[in-house]
């Protein structure tokens, strides 16, 4: 037994080693994120746990996205039409509690943007928009409308997507969330139109369609549906809150028919296969010619290599079909299989080709999902410490959002921040949030240039504006330094530094 044990930190030490000799760039701005599944408490919470226990486990998390180099976590809040918030319009989740409708007695989405925040992470509200019910139907009081707007095929349920009163009601959720949370951004995942429901008359909407007088074929008509209310959500958060990210993580191939392909005027994708756009009705690569959305998160689940679809052809096929319709791609790529130390470089190699395909800081990876960095076992945990060590080496700012940019008409600063007991105090300026660089005493300001290596992370306003902005410096960067701290706007936009000796 001692002996494997060995054998396996022998491994792991000559894989950090070589990895360490790769040419891993270093950007200042990329997304680096996890998904945190809540349905069926995949990742969290512990259904029927205390609260406290609950919170726990979900500061746990965040801590270790925030250690680790992450940037932002992608929190499912809705999973089937139900609520990880207080909603006003639908139930309780009841993956908190067991019991759909009854409250927890907290707010898990206030409670995990305060962590965030606090730890100076961007916190994306995660919704699914249509799903209902995978079984039974829910028969709370707040669930009778909904019932009245179903469409059904096997076992799935969904919000019916062609009746304006789903569009509404999706509109409404999302406008709830948007409006009464300090979220920084909204993200759909992959699921549309039941999979595989029929273009013929067994299919529960085949009446609508027909009854519709459209010219569209159902497939397209499908299509259009999902289309109408992505675009209505995007025009309602650019009214509510310009500067709050919106994007859907889609299936991961599109486009591999060559027709459907030229019709966008792009190359079709090289690897895999198109199966969501005439089986769930999905059609991402339209959303991003309209500019119905600001980011794409396509689910390249595959590795390098892998012949039925390969990520090393299908990540940059992405990567550049959505910079020529002037909108970002960050890959969601899947560690859920992982099962040996040997897989660490996959990963890591996943993420350096998405950024050398990517345009310079307007790329980035959400893993799926945080169980499999964080908390199902002890590899899982290392795999989280690797890529810290490896490619996220420094931490990273978010890409900028060019066509939704609002930049102040003035330079912002903060009033000199005082240090003391090694932290940084500064008074808040109102709804922005701040970059904190360590520079050595040697390195001149004009030689600064903000540079990554230099940058500590990001910080934000507290909850009570009357307090002050506290940065905990790390113990290593305490003497022999100074230090800037910059505005950075809810776009992105980051000002002049005002300094600390």
């Amino acid at each position: 037994m001692m002996k494997k044990y060995i054998l396996y930190i022998v491994l792991c030490l000559a894989l950090a080693s070589g990895l360490q000799a790769q040419p891993y760039t270093t950007p200042k701005r990329e997304l680096r994120a996890a998904w945190v599944s809540t349905v069926y408490g995949i990742d969290w919470p512990n259904a029927g746990a205390s609260p406290a226990r609950q919170r726990a486990a979900l500061t746990r998390i965040v801590d270790s996205l925030a250690r680790n180099n992450f940037n932002a976590v992608c929190f499912q809040v809705r999973s089937m039409s139900d609520a990880m918030y207080r909603s006003a319009y639908e139930p309780w989740s009841s993956y908190l509690t067991g019991t759909r409708g009854k409250d927890p007695g907290y707010d898990p989405l206030a409670y995990c943007v305060s962590e965030c925040h606090r730890l100076g992470l961007e916190c994306w509200a995660w919704i699914n928009p249509y799903r209902f019910s995978t079984g039974a139907l829910w028969s709370t009081s707040q669930d009778m409308e909904a019932r009245q707007h179903l469409l059904s095929w096997g076992k799935k349920k969904i919000l019916d997507p062609a009746q304006q009163w789903t569009v509404d009601r999706i509109v409404d959720v999302c406008r709830d969330v948007v409006t009464h949370y300090d979220i920084d951004g909204v993200i759909y995942d992959d699921y549309f139109y039941p999979d595989n429901i029929p273009t013929t008359s067994a299919a529960g909407d085949y009446g609508e369609w027909k009854a519709s007088g459209t010219q569209l074929s159902l497939a397209d008509w499908r299509r259009a549906n999902v289309n109408r209310m992505v675009k209505a959500v995007y025009q309602m958060i650019q009214a509510e809150k310009p500067y709050v990210r919106f994007g859907i993580s889609p299936a991961g191939v599109a486009c591999t028919d060559a027709d459907l392909a030229a019709s966008y005027g792009i190359d079709p994708c090289p690897s895999g296969s198109d199966w969501q756009y005439g089986t769930i009705f999905s059609d991402p690569v339209s959303w991003l010619k309209e500019h119905d959305l600001d980011f794409v998160s396509p689910q390249v689940y595959w590795k390098r290599g892998f012949k039925r679809a390969d990520f090393s052809l299908i990540a940059p096929w992405w990567c550049k079909v959505a910079p020529t319709m002037g909108r970002q791609v960050y890959i969601s790529s899947s560690i859920e299989r992982l099962a040996l130390a040997s897989e660490f470089p996959e990963y890591a190699a996943q993420v350096q080709l998405t950024r050398d395909s990517s345009p310079e800081g307007a790329g980035g990876t959400i893993f799926w999902s945080v169980t499999n960095l964080y908390r199902r076992s002890g590899l899982a945990r290392q795999l989280c410490s690797y890529l810290r060590s490896t490619v996220y080496r420094y931490p990273a700012l978010l890409p900028q959002l060019p066509w939704r940019n609002h930049k102040a008409a003035r330079e912002l600063k903060v009033e000199t921040p005082v240090r003391g007991n090694g932290q940084l105090l500064w008074h808040p300026v109102e709804g922005v949030r701040y970059t904190v660089y360590a520079v050595p005493a040697g390195v001149s300001e004009s030689q600064w240039q903000g540079q990554v290596q230099y940058l500590l992370g990001m910080a934000y306003n507290p909850d009570d504006a009357a307090d002050d902005v506290v940065y905990d410096l790390p113990r290593d960067k305490q003497q022999g330094y100074k230090w800037a701290v910059c505005v950075l706007d809810r776009y992105g936009n980051e000002y002049a530094p005002v300094w600390v000796h």
